[in-house]
């Protein structure tokens, strides 16, 4: 009877140890199946993959006004005229009568400045306004002009005048012009371009003054009566850069 008891438990002993081994074999089985962790991980899990969006494509940039191409009929560049005296808005009065036909020339300058040497000769203009303040209109406009000796005419409305030039030692160069009829209440502007040479800027007169003299004259070149003949008359400064 020991001898059956002592079999038995030898027979429960050898079942134990052969459900041991089957449980370890199966758990040896199962580790191997795991799935191994996913490349580049640190962990023993495996590392979760983010699904990548693909985001709609965006339309082209529309063109910035500044490279837009141009539309329309293109414009094209503007030219610039030089200034030359307006056309006169009245005709020469048809007679000149010394008892009514009166008149109040008014000249205007803000002078004469010379540009730098160029080539040894200075460039410069000279602005001349003239307004006819007076009530009735003039046949002839004429004004003179008086610059240093070393000048002379350099382009401009110089048409209507004599040669701009020194006629007698140490006195200044001068010119006279005559720019046709001016109408009551109007006004004429004159571009004068004058030139010098370099060498002569310290050659000026220290007695002569720089000026312009405006009168009127009929058709045969009767005087008309000024109102103000004080303010016929401007003295202006030349200066060089």
């Amino acid at each position: 009877m020991y001898r059956a008891r002592g079999i038995g438990g030898r027979w429960r002993a050898a079942l134990v140890t052969a459900a041991l081994g089957g449980g370890l074999l199966l758990a040896a089985v199962g580790c191997g199946s795991a799935s191994e962790p996913a490349t580049g991980g640190t962990g023993g899990g495996t590392v979760p993959t983010a699904t990548a969006t693909i985001a709609p494509p965006t339309a082209p940039p529309t063109t910035s006004p500044e490279t837009a191409a141009p539309t329309g009929t293109p414009t094209k560049p503007v030219t610039r005229t030089p200034s030359r005296p307006a056309t006169p808005a009245t005709k020469p009065p048809a007679g000149y009568d010394p008892a009514r036909d009166f008149t109040d020339l008014v000249p205007q300058t803000p002078g004469l400045t010379l540009d730098r040497p160029v080539n040894g000769v200075r460039h410069g203009e000279l602005v001349v306004t003239i307004r006819n303040n007076g009530p009735f209109p003039v046949a002839r406009l004429i004004f003179t002009v008086e610059l240093p000796a070393s000048m002379s005419a350099d382009g401009g409305d110089w048409a209507g005048c004599d040669q701009l030039r020194s006629r007698q030692d140490g006195f200044p160069a001068g010119s006279k012009c005559d720019k046709g009829a001016l109408g009551a209440g109007e006004s004429r502007v004159y571009r004068l371009g004058v030139k010098s040479p370099s060498a002569e800027d310290n050659n000026d007169s220290t007695i002569s003054r720089w000026l312009v003299d405006a009168w009127s004259a009929g058709p045969q070149g009767e005087m008309y009566r000024d109102t103000a003949p004080e303010d016929n008359r401007r003295i202006f400064r030349v200066t060089r850069s």
